[in-house]
């Protein structure tokens, strides 16, 4: 078992912790800036949770204007969230199962020059509603675009549980940090994630940060 597993694993168990007594359900992954790892953690994350807790999990792109989890996975050109919205297409007809028990995939679809509008629609609130509802005994994770260089994921802040913050470790700067963490409101801060570090990661509660 190699160090990146090892935080992977940390991260999982304190994730459990946090949300359980809480009954949070719906974490909203995202970073500060782009190419810190997000989409990767967000991954990891699932499949670890899926394999080693037998937690059903659905990981959803919530990055509808630049939808990478179908490129990491190689199932690209699937139907996804945009094609939901734009083209009606039903929520069980997007759903993907990527080869892995207890874990089920929507991808961003096609890509969306105005996500923002999308994500703040009150079709998506009844979308993210509707998978609270359905899947009571479950984590859905969307991956969601950086905080500080689009307005989708302020938008999509009000819609989930709570957060998690990834940060690049040695490269994200701290004013980036500092200006995400100060968007995220205090009640929806699970933790903050230091990626690509020698130290295991894991998230936080935000009242001891």
């Amino acid at each position: 078992m190699g160090p990146a597993e090892d935080s992977i694993k940390i991260l999982r168990t304190r994730l459990l912790q946090l949300t359980r007594d809480k009954g949070w359900r719906t974490v909203l992954i995202t970073s500060a800036r782009p190419k810190e790892g997000k989409t990767v953690v967000a991954i990891n994350l699932a499949f670890a949770m899926a394999r080693e807790y037998q937690q059903t999990i659905v990981l959803v792109d919530g990055d509808l204007r630049n939808p990478t989890i179908g490129r990491y996975l190689g199932i690209e050109g699937q139907k996804g969230l945009a094609d939901h919205f734009v083209d009606n297409i039903p929520l069980n007809q997007i759903i993907l199962w990527p080869g892995i028990e207890k874990l089920t995939l929507i991808s961003g679809g096609k890509p969306m020059a105005h996500s923002a509008e999308v994500i703040g629609s009150p079709q998506m609130q009844a979308l993210v509603e509707e998978m609270k509802a359905r899947y009571r005994d479950r984590y859905v994770f969307f991956d969601s675009p950086p905080l500080l260089t689009m307005a989708d994921t302020l938008a999509f802040l009000p819609l989930v549980d709570c957060v998690l913050l990834v940060v690049e470790s040695e490269r994200t700067q701290m004013r980036d940090i500092l200006q995400a963490r100060n968007l995220i409101p205090d009640d929806k801060l699970l933790g903050v994630v230091l990626n690509k570090s020698t130290m295991p990661s894991s998230p936080y509660p935000s009242e001891t940060r």
